[in-house]
């Protein structure tokens, strides 16, 4: 059942045992999941089925180089399952594990309380089989045939790909069909009032622009994503005394993953495999290279990850008439897309590129024509879509892409402004950086895997060895992973939410978001957030069922 502000009963709402705030994955996960258990939930979302047109809610500051603050977020049902590109990574084991030379690093949960629920996340996310090995590939050959000799420093794995799904239009029936689910749209929650010693939410403030009211409740788990659920946390702790236990850690070790392109993989034998491939189940996939877990110790490096990428766009000497006609059409993409077609540098300037463009157009138009009957059948009109278009260097070298985990850093934060928006909440500053540890573990991650590849017969890396500091030093964050800042741990002194995901000291608050995440590893953010949903949903549901 599905109905707004305007046409609801206080007491109806009141009725609900589980309030959900924040109908994005995390959010429709925890209420199916909870429905289908035979719980009762309400869902709040502050959009509707359609991206909402004002962005004032969204608006805030953000230090360069990082996103707008109303990039990469949507106020709809859904939330940002709307636009991702459906990539499915899951968190490694050693992700959550505790290293001496990481600060702050280590989960409050072993590896095998949360991988069991990645099965489910791939489900809901339509992502096929939890086998993320070449094993689940149908051509289960390495990327490159001299990638044998070195199985004791690097691994290959591949990442999965979703439809992609967006979480509104896949459960949307259900969630208008659910006798045990109402979600109440456009109405956002902007604080929550405690009792005395803040040890219990009593009531939350709903308010859509017009009416504004206090619901009371019983169990409440913020879903909203990694900068909204932070925001609310702190709005709360405004006027919440108590909760200056979580002065040290609220807001703070706030991270995206850093990515970059660099280098040149050039390959004097068989080509690699490089474009996107098809899974046993018949998921679109992709190979990726890692660092095994005791190199990266051995070297005391962070966890990373390379994929073989495509040549800068707006460089009209890769030859291809596709990456031409991209960047010919490059202002109807989205910034991050812009700068990730373009290897995160600035735009070759100059009309004089144009013609170059043109040319390659013209000369290469059987790819172009090729591309566009691709784009129409296996992106427009598949229900799998094609996740993007790769496209070879004429010259037969590969750029790597880099993406990177950070430190979890303290001064890497989101706070709160004077400002408020239109329903009176805060705006929030978000402050992020790269550390000295993210960078040089980013240099020596280049550097070693050269040297690993000087090992081979016919695969080796090249770069300018004067650039890659440089380069490390720019890279840009991902625009939509906004992790760590309502992080999960022991100690309140340390953390802001248990190893179940409730918040320390708080009776009946929980918080479903990838601002839990400790440390974040180098995957996609989505799929973990999925997984640690249903778990929330699962432990939710027995404590529950004690009362």
């Amino acid at each position: 059942m599905i109905k707004s502000l305007k046409n609801s009963q206080l007491s109806e709402l009141e009725s609900y045992p589980v309030c959900v705030v924040g109908g994005g994955a995390a959010g429709i996960t925890m209420a199916i999941a909870l429905a289908r258990k035979g719980q009762r939930v309400l869902l709040i979302e502050g959009g509707d089925w359609k991206q909402v047109e004002n962005e004032d809610a969204y608006m805030g500051e953000a230090v360069s180089p990082h996103a707008s603050t109303t990039e990469y977020r949507y106020q709809r049902l859904g939330g940002t399952t709307h636009l991702w590109g459906g990539r499915c990574v899951p968190l490694d084991a050693y992700d959550l594990k505790q290293r001496d030379y990481v600060p702050n690093s280590g989960w409050p949960i072993e590896a095998n309380e949360l991988f069991p629920f990645y099965s489910d996340a791939l489900d809901y996310c339509d992502a096929g089989n939890n086998d993320f090995t070449i094993k689940a590939l149908r051509n289960k050959k390495p990327m490159f045939e001299d990638l044998k000799q070195l199985d004791g420093e690097i691994k290959e794995l591949i990442e999965r790909y979703s439809l992609p799904t967006d979480f509104a239009k896949k459960f949307g029936s259900e969630l208008k069909l659910s006798k045990n689910i109402l979600v109440l749209k456009e109405t956002r929650v902007t604080t929550m009032h405690m009792n005395e010693s803040g040890t219990y939410v009593d009531r939350i403030e709903l308010n859509n622009g017009v009416i504004r009211l206090n619901l009371k409740v019983k169990q409440v788990v913020i879903a909203g994503g990694g900068i909204e659920s932070t925001r609310l946390m702190l709005a709360t702790r405004k006027h919440t005394p108590s909760w200056t236990r979580f002065d040290a850690s609220l807001g703070k070790f706030y991270a995206c993953h850093y990515d970059l392109i660099f280098g040149s993989l050039r390959f004097n034998g068989s080509k690699p495999f490089f474009d996107f491939e098809k899974t046993v189940d018949g998921i679109y996939a992709r190979r990726k290279l890692q660092f095994k877990e005791s190199f990266l110790d051995q070297h005391r490096l962070l966890n990373s990850t390379f994929r073989l990428h495509f040549p800068a766009y707006a460089d009209a000497s890769h030859g291809s008439g596709v990456l031409s006609t991209i960047y010919l059409a490059k202002s109807v993409l989205a910034k991050e897309y812009q700068a990730i077609l373009n290897h995160g540098g600035q735009e070759l300037s100059g009309e004089k590129n144009y013609s170059a463009h043109m040319l390659n157009v013209m000369t290469d138009a059987h790819s172009v024509a090729k591309f566009g009957m691709d784009w129409i059948f296996k992106r427009q009109l598949a229900k799998r879509k094609l996740p993007y278009t790769l496209i070879n260097n004429k010259n037969g070298t590969y750029p790597l892409e880099f993406n990177s985990e950070q430190v979890p850093d303290k001064e890497n934060k989101i706070s709160l402004l004077d400002a408020t928006d239109q329903f009176g909440m805060p705006r929030v500053k978000v402050e992020w950086r790269m550390t000295s540890q993210d960078i040089n573990s980013g240099i020596r991650s280049f550097e070693l895997l050269k040297s690993l590849l000087d090992k081979t017969k016919d695969c080796r890396l090249e770069f300018d060895a004067k650039r890659l500091e440089n380069s490390v030093s720019s890279a840009l964050p991902v625009g939509g992973h906004h992790i760590g800042s309502t992080r999960m741990g022991d100690s309140e002194d340390k953390s802001v939410v248990d190893n179940n995901c409730q918040v320390h000291g708080v009776n009946n608050l929980f918080i479903a978001s990838s601002s839990v995440f400790p440390t974040n590893g180098h995957a996609n953010p989505t799929l973990t957030i999925v997984a640690l949903s249903l778990r929330l949903a699962s432990h939710l549901h027995t404590q529950i069922l004690k009362t």
